[in-house]
């Protein structure tokens, strides 16, 4: 039995029947047996003796032919669904589809390769592909399809193709090398005409294909994705969506730039084959990657999420990449401009981030009114502090065991006037961006020196949080200096935090430091345990307290892991010689277990909320109960309590 192919599909696809198959090998000899024995059963015995013979001789062969015929009618079954199956996958593609054999011969050219090229699929069966790109394009595209050799990457080729006028046109093919496949047993290329439709006097299409392509990884950069976005809105039709894929884990300092570049090309490998083949994959900002997809947003989510759950653990020369992903999705919508498009993606993206790896967030007009309210803020701030808009308040130390406060730490607050009061949570990332950290954390410090000047106590020290800008630029002696002498403050008083990354800075952090200490001042490490020094640098570093943070207090009453963590860093400040200061406390239970283990120093609502100047200068500080009741946290909440709340 034949199938005969249809015009302009791969031969391969279609079976035939074997003109010396196992059929006519066993069918031959079984036939010649079977005559033989009619013949010999004809001539000798009864009538009804060699009828019966006859009839049994007959049967072994036509049961024999019987059985070959239904297993190749399954065999032909097989193939023309696995046919229908291939055909299906290659035309449900919108790019165009080329398909070579061993000797980069073209066997099967989709309709679409075609219309591209002015012709028809038939004309352009059996030609080699060498043959039809320019001259000065084929030892590369040669060498390019001879090389891929992987299965499981994909290479990106550009070569000018004639067109049936005569003219070249500028096709790029994502190639994918199926030679091994049993199913398909050749190289398959997705194609693609980037041609620039009005070329200009001069025009030079290699260097017009180097300006859309991203050299890495051969994808669409950014340039070509904002024109194609164009093109499909301005188009209108079918709904179209985006979905970014931000992935983590490529820092340039821990590969070198070829580890860099061959991590990127095979997770490029990687997403390619996770896409429809609908969806166009282009290469966005910061190194993120940007599919347009074919559908609904609700379609964007099901691509996005296919490519984060792609993303992993890649094998590099010397060890294993330990590769994240987040995908962030938004629809295309007519009204919406391509740049408000991609920004939509951003804070999508963004908001996954937030979430966590793995993560996959739907655009929605929430975000974009967090990033409208982070922008206000960022302007807004410059200027407040000219405004009067920014105040300190200051938090108590408490020392459990002499029952008494011991030091207060000075906290930013910002009240603005059409938000109110904004968290420092939310304001400060803003103002470490710019400069202006530098400038808050100077009137800072002359602020907390002047006020805690000004107190009748004349032990009561004060902690100022400083920047890592701050301390890098080189100003902070001659800050701290001017603070001191300006308000009088004894240096012994003041109390400098930074975060435990500054003791990782250049040599000149640690003099700066030095110079501090040498001067009275008395250096704490913020957060400690959270940051990324070792044990190693705390020794002979210029570091007199440790602030634990409130971190690890988290479910510290039920977690005895937490509170092996909340004994590991009292034990290591011991040994060391330093104080430790519990950040964050605030329930009574809390307190008592801290207390047990033999913290000494804690700070959090369960003693006080901020205390505002003219509560710090009324001596709201000074009164402190030996043990919090079980409705300090709740009293402690209570702007009316909290001046009257021991610290």
């Amino acid at each position: 039995m034949t199938t005969a192919p249809v015009l302009g599909q791969p031969a391969a696809a279609y079976p035939a029947a074997p003109r010396n198959g196992r059929a006519g090998l066993v069918a031959v000899p079984a036939l010649a047996v079977a005559v033989s024995a009619v013949l010999g059963v004809a001539l000798s015995g009864s009538t009804a003796l060699r009828l019966v013979f006859a009839l049994t001789g007959l049967a072994v062969p036509v049961g024999l032919q019987a059985a070959l015929y239904l297993r190749q009618r399954r065999l032909t079954g097989d193939l023309q669904r696995s046919q229908s199956s291939f055909r299906t996958l290659v035309k449900s593609s919108l790019d165009p589809v080329v398909i070579l054999d061993d000797r980069l011969r073209i066997t099967f050219a989709s309709q679409a390769v075609a219309d591209m090229l002015g012709g028809d699929p038939g004309s352009l069966l059996g030609l080699s592909v060498v043959d039809a790109v320019h001259p000065d394009d084929r030892s590369t595209l040669f060498a390019g399809l001879s090389s891929t050799g992987d299965s499981t990457e994909v290479a990106v080729r550009t070569a000018r193709v004639r067109h049936r006028d005569g003219r070249w046109r500028l096709i790029q093919a994502t190639v994918r090398d199926l030679r091994t496949d049993p199913d398909v047993g050749a190289l398959v290329l997705y194609c693609r005409d980037v041609t620039v439709r009005l070329a200009a006097p001069g025009f030079d299409p290699e260097l017009a294909e180097l300006s859309l392509t991203d050299p890495v990884t051969g994808l669409p950069n950014r340039a070509a994705l904002v024109r194609r976005l164009g093109a499909v809105q301005r188009e209108g039709g079918r709904p179209f969506s985006l979905a970014v894929i931000g992935v983590d884990g490529l820092a340039a300092e821990v590969l070198t730039p070829d580890a860099e570049a061959a991590a990127l090309r095979s997770l490029t490998g990687r997403l390619v084959r996770a896409l429809r083949g609908e969806d166009w994959l282009a290469r966005g900002k910061d190194g993120d990657f940007v599919v347009l997809v074919d559908g609904t947003i609700a379609d964007a989510e099901t691509v996005a999420a296919r490519l984060v759950a792609a993303v992993g653990p890649l094998v590099i020369p010397g060890g294993l990449l330990h590769l994240t992903a987040v995908g962030g999705v938004t629809s295309l919508l007519p009204d919406v401009d391509t740049g408000e498009a991609l920004r939509r993606g951003d804070l999508a993206i963004r908001s996954a981030r937030t979430a966590g790896p793995g993560s996959v967030h739907r655009y929605d007009d929430a975000l974009r009114n967090e990033q409208d309210r982070r922008d206000a803020l960022r302007a807004d701030l410059d200027g407040a502090l000219d405004r009067g808009e920014l105040r300190l308040v200051f938090q108590p130390v408490v020392d459990v065991v002499m029952h008494r406060t011991v030091s207060v730490e000075a906290l930013l607050r910002w009240r603005h006037p059409l938000f109110g009061d904004v968290s420092p949570t939310e304001f400060v990332p803003l103002a470490e961006e710019s400069p202006l950290i530098t400038e808050l954390g100077r009137w800072v410090l002359r602020e907390a020196c002047a006020t805690i000047a000004t107190l009748p106590d004349t032990d009561l020290g004060v902690a100022v949080n400083v920047s890592a800008r701050q301390v890098r630029s080189g100003e902070l002696v001659p800050d701290v200096i001017s603070a001191l002498e300006t308000s009088g403050l004894p240096s012994s008083r003041l109390i400098v935090e930074i975060t435990e990354s500054v003791l990782l800075d250049d040599s000149h952090v640690l003099e700066d430091l030095t110079v501090l200490r040498q001067l009275g001042v008395r250096i704490a490490i913020d957060d400690f345990g959270t940051g990324w020094s070792s044990l190693a640098y705390l020794v002979g570093m210029p570091v007199d307290v440790l602030k634990m943070d409130q971190y690890f207090l988290s479910n510290v009453e039920h977690d005895p892991a937490r509170r092996a963590m909340c004994r590991a860093v009292l034990q290591l400040g011991s040994s060391l010689g330093l104080p430790v200061i519990v950040e964050g406390v605030t329930n009574p239970a809390v307190f008592t277990l801290l207390r047990d283990m033999g913290h000494r120093y804690l700070q959090g609502y369960v003693f006080s909320r901020p205390l505002e100047v003219e509560q710090l200068a009324g001596g709201a500080w000074e009164a402190w109960v030996e043990l919090p009741g079980p409705d300090a946290a709740a009293a402690a909440d209570s702007p009316a309590q909290s001046a009257a709340m021991p610290s």
